[in-house]
């Protein structure tokens, strides 16, 4: 493992653990902003990662793996754009208040 997939798979279980700590028993809502937009990141840079991963198993001929990285990354850009848009949410939800 290489030292930035290592920062990455930190940032992505330490922003989870924060988001999940605001949300179930902080309750703040400032908190879980940065959460969720540690979160976000976090998952978009993943995806943009697994996507060139599938390019470059495509192009080397591994069908399997190129589509697991494929659906993998996508899964993960879809989680990014929630995560984004929950920070989003609470940001304006804890300027309101």
């Amino acid at each position: 493992m290489t030292p930035g997939r290592l920062v990455l798979a930190v940032a992505l279980v330490g922003s989870a653990v924060v988001a999940a700590y605001a949300l179930f028993i902080d309750r703040g809502l400032v908190l879980s902003t940065v959460g969720f937009l540690g979160l976000g990141v976090s998952l978009a840079i993943t995806s943009v990662l697994l996507a060139r991963a599938a390019i470059r198993a495509g192009w080397a001929g591994r069908g399997g793996k190129s589509v697991g990285a494929a659906l993998l990354g996508g899964f993960c850009a879809l989680m990014a754009s929630g995560s984004l848009a929950a920070a989003i949410i609470f940001g304006l939800l804890s300027r309101a208040s």
